[in-house]
């Protein structure tokens, strides 16, 4: 099977080759998956829908390292960043009343890996987490915009959205990467991962029962949406992978393991802007490698 030069460039950079960016921006563009990421989505950018769209291409775009060199993409990152910046986080249509947990935390992560020069907008986004993200339960959250409590079934109820507890802690931690942060980062952090850790990893915490059926998919890059991968590689940065809580998450990654050694995609969301790095049933070399890489200390492959 054939590698796409993007995730040529991503294994040699987790390696810790030493690239530099014209050789970075050459394997760039020969890369079909990049020419693709880069054609503009079809709904405009003064739209809910047509920025939530470059959103999720920026999203898709900061999985591929030197890929925030590129012009086009740098335009995207200013254009989202100042489009959804509303003082107090980021909400999709610059409004207070618009801002989602998953949004905020999602918009302040693509900035961080995408390395946004404007501090100042980040770390509104990483503020919001510390003063509003609730990550336990029972807790009344402060915040006053509208729709945090009533778009897409409500993100803080008495019970906060689970996506949105993961989404924030790993923007807690992509910043943790870059910048030195304040001891509330490393509270805020702490116990949002440990909120995880009792859920074991995608367990409702009142049955073995997963969260939602799709925490259990794969699927990669992702979304507003998390899964077991996703969640198990934001625990495996904080040094949390030995945690017994891990192991029925990894078990499931093996279960997946096709008879061919290779993993698949399950599923693919937003049809609509999104680029599939892989083809959805067919054995996939992006799932595969983040899968290995992840679980390589903890199963024999």
């Amino acid at each position: 099977m054939i590698k796409d030069s993007a995730l040529r460039l991503k294994m040699n950079y987790d390696k810790g080759d030493n690239i530099t960016i014209k050789e970075a921006q050459k394997m760039l563009g020969q890369s079909e998956l990049i020419n693709k990421l880069l054609t503009p989505p079809e709904r405009p950018s003064t739209t809910f829908v047509g920025l939530r769209a470059y959103m999720w291409r920026l999203l898709e775009l900061s999985e591929i390292p030197f890929s925030n060199t590129l012009d086009e993409v740098q335009k995207w990152v200013e254009l989202l960043a100042n489009k959804s910046y509303i003082e107090e986080g980021f909400a999709l249509e610059g409004k207070r009343d618009n801002l989602l947990a998953c949004h905020n935390a999602l918009i302040t992560t693509i900035l961080i890996k995408m390395e946004y020069d404007d501090k100042e907008k980040i770390d509104a986004g990483i503020n919001w987490i510390f003063d509003y993200q609730a990550v336990e339960r029972g807790k009344k959250p402060k915040w006053t915009g509208k729709d945090l409590y009533t778009r897409f079934g409500g993100c803080m109820k008495s019970v906060p959205c689970y996506y949105g507890i993961v989404k924030s802690m790993i923007a807690l931690t992509e910043y943790k990467k870059r910048y030195e942060g304040p001891k509330k980062l490393e509270d805020t952090l702490k116990q949002g991962l440990e909120y995880i850790l009792k859920h074991n990893v995608y367990k409702k915490l009142s049955s073995d029962k997963p969260i939602e059926d799709s925490i259990i998919l794969n699927f990669y890059p992702y979304t507003y949406k998390s899964n077991v991968g996703e969640i198990l590689t934001l625990l495996k940065v904080n040094g949390l992978m030995g945690d017994e809580r891990c192991n029925d998450a990894l078990k499931i990654l093996k279960k997946k393991q096709r008879a061919d050694g290779y993993w698949q995609v399950d599923t693919s969301y937003m049809k609509s802007a999104w680029i599939d790095f892989d083809i959805p049933k067919k054995p996939g070399l992006w799932i595969s490698y983040v899968i290995r890489k992840l679980v390589e200390e903890k199963i024999a492959l």
